[in-house]
């Protein structure tokens, strides 16, 4: 039953890849973002003339946020499984939540800079827009730290058929250092590492999506076999004995 349950909750991750993704992009529109070079007036234009679309994705893009902690949860499940492997599994989930509120977070302060911008000084907007741009680009941390735990946790598992393949403790690791350079933007406010750079931000973005989608395909499939191995050893055991009956001559 906890092999089925585990089955469902790992599609939480493709789930907030949907819901927080398509919200972001196109409905509050916030990729491509705006340049750190925009001027003040720029972003108190961009949440007036979009003010009911931006407040919509912010919603739903925290939605989607909260489904990265089922989605940990399934994968400390299969860690679990793994000799030696319960600290990371622990580890794992911890950052995966931390990782969860930290992609809340600056939503909320997005929410909040749209929800008065008229009143209040452009220069202020200007710098709540920019508080939320800093805290979802550079708070990238826990993520790291699960994708190390993870790729770990794949390592040191000897079993001839491992929980997990090997490939996806590289893939984890080689996110890992994608996902490095959103944690620098803070340097630049132009070129290839801002938060609107293709270093700053699509790379990491691609990764983590590559990532969050091959980790749901392989735990799928393996809850899958690991179902159907207990329903064929269900029917095993449930199955009678076989009399051997005797004649009397």
């Amino acid at each position: 039953m906890e092999a089925k349950v585990q089955r469902v909750l790992i599609w939480s991750g493709l789930g907030m890849i949907v819901v927080w993704l398509g919200a972001f992009l196109f409905i509050a529109g916030f990729i491509p973002p705006s340049a750190p070079t925009s001027s003040s007036d720029a972003i108190v234009r961009l949440y007036e003339d979009h003010s009911i679309a931006i407040k919509l994705g912010l919603v739903m893009s925290m939605l989607g946020s909260a489904l990265l902690v089922p989605f940990g949860v399934a994968i400390s499940g299969q860690l679990k499984r793994i000799d030696g492997a319960k600290a990371l599994a622990d580890i794992q989930m911890v950052s995966c939540a931390l990782l969860s509120l930290e992609f809340i977070t600056p939503i909320g302060v997005w929410m909040a800079t749209s929800f008065r911008v008229d009143g209040r000084s452009p220069e202020f907007t200007e710098a709540m827009h920019d508080l939320g741009w800093i805290l979802f680009m550079t708070v990238i941390w826990s993520l790291w730290v699960q994708l190390i735990a993870i790729a770990v946790a794949i390592f040191v598992d000897r079993r001839e058929e491992p929980v997990l393949p090997r490939w996806l403790g590289y893939l984890s690791l080689w996110t890992s250092v994608l996902i490095l350079p959103a944690g620098t933007v803070l340097f630049f406010k132009s070129g290839l590492f801002a938060w609107n750079g293709v270093a700053g931000l699509y790379i990491p973005l691609v990764g983590f999506v590559i990532w969050i989608t091959s980790m749901s395909v392989v735990i799928h499939r393996n809850l899958t076999k690991r179902i159907g191995e207990g329903i064929a050893a269900g029917k095993r055991s449930a199955r009678p004995p076989l009399r051997v009956g005797s004649r009397c001559h």
